[in-house]
């Protein structure tokens, strides 16, 4: 009884990067519902937009961060593969 079925490597990398991102998400949210009781801080700066600190907002702004970091390094690393002299 053995189990024929195989674990892709470009859906591992993608599951691994989709459990990053929502982890990060999570961390963010936690951090935006405790952040205001501890610090007293309400509203943070980014550029030059002024963003409230709440669990959704920090839990976007993790998500898209950890999302774009992931993604430039998926960019970089296809990009590097093309220069691959023993690539099929």
């Amino acid at each position: 009884m053995s189990d024929d079925r195989r674990i892709a490597g470009r859906g591992v990398v993608a599951s691994l990067g989709l459990a990053l991102i929502a982890a990060t998400a999570a961390f963010g949210a936690v951090l935006g519902a405790t952040l205001p009781d501890q610090l007293g801080v309400t509203e943070i700066v980014l550029l030059t937009v002024v963003v409230p600190i709440s669990p959704l907002t920090l839990a976007v702004y993790g998500a898209v961060a950890m999302g774009t970091a992931l993604a430039t390094a998926v960019l970089v690393v296809e990009a590097a593969s093309q220069f691959d002299e023993d690539a099929v």
